[in-house]
């Protein structure tokens, strides 16, 4: 069987992608992948030879913005090279059995459409339309009845889009026009929802509205591996850290928010393992208490921890889960507001607060909660549930059997 796989952003929405990739592949399936240039080596590491889509995922992930402004941009972004991706999926689809994309592939339903092959939409966030709030909106608490005008808001804003940038080709390859995105999607495309169910529940609405979804769990495959000798020594030389990191987000103000930590942890007397990430939180010098890490295996290194800080992309929060560590989230874009919100709502970790809010009072008391293990049970039981979820496997039994 010939597989298609195409995907855009940062490392949680690629990482992934990369792993269902790797394991079609070594199933003996054929795969053809698309990911963006950033990514190549990762993907080259781990015996795939991908499309490389030439966009700075970078230099996207750093003029983002925060809050709605973060949702416009990452839509120019994603709707700018859309012409290049319907070429390729065009040509890599002409003898292809399946199809599976990130949610941001607008034309992928088209193209499945045109070769009549089943199209997957996999996604890290509930993306199917209902009475839940839409993961992207910082608001996360209205009544339903606002969550589902919020939803039909999206949807009048994909459906000028998808009219825009897809109608013409659709006509040209023969298809009926565009006409309701929610149909465009949920009549040509089944989801793919790789997150927890239980950390994130299903709307009642779905099953009534009859979208076809499978809950696969998280893809977790590239987060287990040997630390750092030095961060290990790090670890071991006292009581458990707290890990903060950004990942691919970046911060406004990094300095600010570094030195927000550095009082807070001298404060409460808590050692730090701060991650740089993509955004550059070096701005400080390594201390007694504070261990400067690159890229490290988050799955080896949460289950060391006290507590994990970072910026609520799904693949932290279900790491960090699976471990039975507490989180606090500081949301800034996109599904990081829906992340921040489950997280406090299950229990798991301190109510979540944008950046540009954080205090060394509210840093403290972050920290003195992870000390103490407040959160901790809730952790613990939530990383039972988890233990034997294998989103990747699962993806690859559903599309080799049906």
């Amino acid at each position: 069987m010939k597989v298609v796989l195409s995907g855009r952003g940062s490392r949680g929405d690629i990482y992934p992608i990369i792993a269902v990739s790797e394991a079609l592949q070594k199933a003996g399936h054929t795969v053809e992948v698309a990911i963006p240039t950033v990514f190549g080596d990762e993907a080259r590491n781990h015996g795939l030879d991908p499309y490389l889509y030439p966009e700075d995922s970078r230099e996207m992930m750093k003029n983002l913005g925060s809050g709605m402004q973060s949702s416009k941009g990452a839509l120019t972004f994603l709707t700018g090279s859309i012409h290049q991706q319907f070429d390729f999926l065009m040509e890599a689809c002409r003898d292809a059995d399946v199809l599976i994309t990130h949610t941001s592939e607008m034309s992928a339903p088209t193209v499945a459409a045109y070769y009549h092959i089943p199209h997957y939409r996999l996604a890290y966030a509930p993306i199917l339309p209902g009475r839940y709030p839409p993961p992207l909106f910082p608001l996360q608490n209205m009544p339903a009845f606002l969550n589902s005008l919020s939803w039909k808001s999206l949807q009048m804003i994909s459906l000028y889009l998808l009219r825009r940038l897809l109608n013409d080709k659709r006509k040209s390859l023969g298809l009926p026009p565009v006409t309701s995105s929610v149909k465009y999607y949920t009549d040509h495309s089944t989801a793919l929802l790789a997150y927890n169910s239980t950390l994130a529940p299903p709307c009642p609405q779905w099953k009534k509205k009859g979208f076809r979804y499978y809950f696969t769990g998280y893809c977790f495959n590239h987060e287990y591996g040997a630390l750092d000798p030095a961060l290990q020594r790090f670890i071991e030389e006292g009581p458990p850290p707290v890990y903060a990191g950004f990942g691919s987000v970046h911060l406004k103000n990094p300095e600010k928010f570094t030195g927000i930590l550095e009082e807070a942890a001298a404060a409460t007397g808590t050692r730090i393992v701060l991650a740089t990430g993509w955004m550059g939180l070096m701005h400080t010098s390594p201390t007694e208490n504070i261990f400067l890490t690159g890229e490290t295996y988050h799955g080896t290194l949460f289950n060391k921890m006290a507590g994990v800080i970072h910026h609520g992309g799904s693949g932290t929060t279900h790491t960090a889960a699976k471990a039975g560590t507490p989180q606090f989230i500081l949301p800034q874009l996109v599904d990081q507001y829906y992340w921040g919100n489950r997280v406090w709502k299950t229990g798991l970790g301190p109510k979540p607060l944008p950046p540009r809010r954080i205090t060394v009072k509210y840093m403290k008391h972050v920290l003195e909660t992870f000390k103490a293990g407040a959160y901790k049970g809730s952790a613990l039981k939530m990383a039972d549930k988890m233990k034997k979820e294998n989103g990747v496997q699962k993806i690859v039994e559903i599309i080799t059997t049906n």
